[in-house]
């Protein structure tokens, strides 16, 4: 994404496949995060 805002990166499509992947990649571990952090909470409130 720096490459191409400087003007070095010529495959804008390449480039916003690699952006598209990375933001999936992202909300992807951000879900499994959450139900992990979620089914923690569930057992921590089953072990009161």
């Amino acid at each position: 994404m720096k490459a191409l805002a400087v003007g070095d990166e010529k495959n804008v499509h390449e480039t916003m496949l690699a952006i598209e992947k990375a933001d999936l990649s992202f909300r992807l571990l951000l879900q499994v995060r959450n139900k992990l952090l979620g089914a923690y909470q569930e057992i921590m409130r089953l072990q009161v």
